[in-house]
């Protein structure tokens, strides 16, 4: 995104508490493969969750 200012960037893609998408980027990969090579389950997979709120399903 050359020539865009940090002001740019937040209100084109927004801002996430870099604690908060750590844990994002830990559970959701995790679920993915407990629940395709393990056959265990995650509901975390199914829609939004009230943990991760930042989290946007797409159709």
């Amino acid at each position: 995104m050359l020539g865009w200012s940090g002001q740019q960037l937040q209100e084109g893609i927004g801002t996430l508490d870099p604690v908060q998408a750590v844990k994002i980027q830990q559970a959701y990969p995790l679920a993915f493969f407990d629940e395709h090579l393990r056959h265990r389950r995650e509901h975390l997979l199914d829609g939004p969750c009230a943990v991760f709120p930042a989290v946007t399903f797409l159709p």
